[in-house]
């Protein structure tokens, strides 16, 4: 028997307009520019600069490439790149600030310095794959040894360099990759009070208790006003889930200032946990006021709901740039906006560049242990439009058992991963998922012709009927569940019921040759 499997519920992707975003947006986009901290409407000049690396891309040269040059010729890059320095130093606004830092970078790669402030500013904007990318330059850079930089100035580098992977990762829930860089750091400056405040931090996060305590210990010694004191006493109960124990350590902390919006950030995240809903907003309001940069015109705030459903004081904060990219605020908003946007979206590019989105920011979501349940779904639902069936099959399943813990259950969970294990050919599993979705909505006849399939690879030819009755009943257009209706009556010797179907389905699928070659086997069968 030949049946027909319908396509997927969500719409498909055109493979030539994706990226392949379940790695990471990054690769998908050139270069934006950054912008400022500070809440707002965004500024109806301002757009998305789009790909842009430097003014004059064709001048650009990497690292091998400049070194390659006479010294002469070094030399003569480098004095361009010093004016564009001077640029950067007068910039009225961030966006010419990265402007000339791109093309400093450009025509002289062979700084470090550089590459690390460009580093601090994609950072900020959350695309970690150009943060990689110049924190990668700069270490080169030290390696090949640039005029003018001595060992202790090098050694500087390299400190610096680690701390920007360290906080990175720890900007992305990455606990244990950040500690390797914040132990690399360590190596390099073993007594650096920057150095102790992320191992300590990225020690908390990862569940190393005694190292936590000796860090925070001895920075109190040092200083019994230290605030990173508390704030890495919190990182250790955040990650046992006393998020009671970590609120009430952070409750009166006003943290020091270079690491100030991360910090305030953190606290935020922690008081959505408890549902502390203003002190979250609050928090959060901090986190934006101090972030590092000075111009605001392209940043907007605005208030979402979050991944898990609830009332409307549960809506918090988040803050954009280019009404696009993470600054700071809610994550679980940031996502549930990014998965709005997804859904909404007609055009292949926007759909894909959000897809990219919710994917990434899923994954911090999950690995910061944050409306798990509901995080999984949008991953896996995205992952279904992808065609990454078997990543968007094990969310999905996760979803669905996090949810039937608190007595949930969802339509698009069940009816998706009933349509994707029969894919599968997994009609067992198929089958209880299906029958599931049309528990919740009987009226939905897409679900219904999947369950009649799921029943007739099941070899349940009578429950496979009424499950194609019943979604033409709902939907009579549907050519597929008019075809396997038509199929099962041929298969049972009932020729003249078998041409009806199959005569209505022709008529629906005009083009579809085997509904055409069934068709008229069936007439000559009936006759």
């Amino acid at each position: 028997m030949h049946i027909f499997l319908p396509s997927l519920l969500l719409s498909k992707r055109n493979p030539t307009d994706l990226c392949r975003w379940g790695f990471s947006l990054s690769i998908c986009l050139g270069l934006v520019l950054v912008v400022g901290c500070t809440s707002g409407p965004a500024a109806k000049h301002c757009t998305d600069s789009g790909p842009m690396a430097y003014s004059a891309h064709e001048d650009s040269l990497g690292i091998k490439d400049f070194l390659a040059l006479s010294s002469a010729e070094q030399e003569s890059r480098r004095v361009q790149s010093r004016i564009w320095l001077d640029r950067f130093s007068d910039a009225p606004t961030s966006s010419a600030r990265v402007q000339a830092l791109g093309n400093a970078t450009g025509l002289a790669p062979d700084n470090p310095r550089v590459w690390l402030q460009l580093a601090h500013y994609w950072r900020w904007l959350g695309d970690y794959l150009k943060t990689v990318g110049c924190l990668d330059a700069a270490a080169k850079a030290v390696r090949n040894h640039t005029p003018g930089i001595h060992s202790w100035e090098k050694k500087e580098m390299q400190r610096r360099t680690a701390l920007a992977r360290a906080w990175m990762h720890y900007d992305r829930g990455e606990w244990r990759q950040g500690l390797d860089w914040a132990r690399a750091a360590r190596r390099i400056a073993p007594g650096d009070s920057a150095v102790r405040q992320i191992y300590g931090l990225l020690a908390g996060h990862s569940s190393m208790r005694s190292e936590a305590q000796e860090i925070a210990d001895d920075l109190g010694r040092l200083d019994d006003g230290d605030m990173d004191v508390n704030w890495i006493l919190a990182s250790y109960r955040i990650s046992t889930r006393q998020y009671r124990q970590a609120f009430n350590l952070v409750m009166d902390l006003h943290p020091n200032k270079e690491h100030q919006a991360e910090c305030w950030r953190e606290m935020g995240e922690i008081a959505e946990h408890l549902g502390e809903w203003s002190w979250a907003n609050r928090w959060y309001d901090e986190s934006a006021h101090a972030l590092p940069f000075r111009d605001t015109s392209c940043v907007s705030v605005l208030r979402n709901s979050r991944m898990k459903p609830g009332s409307k004081k549960t809506r918090q904060k988040v803050w954009l740039a280019y009404d696009k990219y993470y600054i700071t605020g809610s994550y679980s908003a940031y996502t549930n906006l990014a998965f709005k946007r997804f859904q909404r979206a007609t055009e292949s590019h926007t759909k894909g560049f959000w897809a990219g989105q919710v994917v990434n920011a899923a994954g911090t979501l999950l690995r910061k242990g944050v409306d798990k349940a509901w995080t999984y779904r949008a991953r896996g639902l995205v992952f279904a439009y992808g065609e990454k069936t078997d990543r968007s099959i094990r969310d999905l399943r996760r979803a669905s058992e996090l949810l039937a813990d608190v007595g949930r259950r969802d339509l698009k969970t069940e009816s998706t991963l009933g349509n994707l294990l029969l894919k599968k050919k997994n009609h067992l599993a198929a089958l209880k998922h299906l029958t599931m979705a049309v528990e919740i909505d009987p009226e939905k006849a897409r679900i219904w012709q999947d369950l009649g399939l799921a029943y007739v690879m099941s070899d349940r030819p009578q429950e496979a009927e009424e499950s194609f009755s019943r979604a033409l009943e709902l939907n009579p257009n549907l050519a597929t569940s008019w075809y396997n209706r038509g199929l099962l009556h041929l298969h049972h010797k009932n020729y003249s019921l078998a041409v009806a179907d199959l005569q209505e389905a022709a008529r629906l699928a005009p083009d579809n040759q085997d509904v055409i070659d069934l068709y008229q086997k069936a007439r000559v069968l009936a006759r």
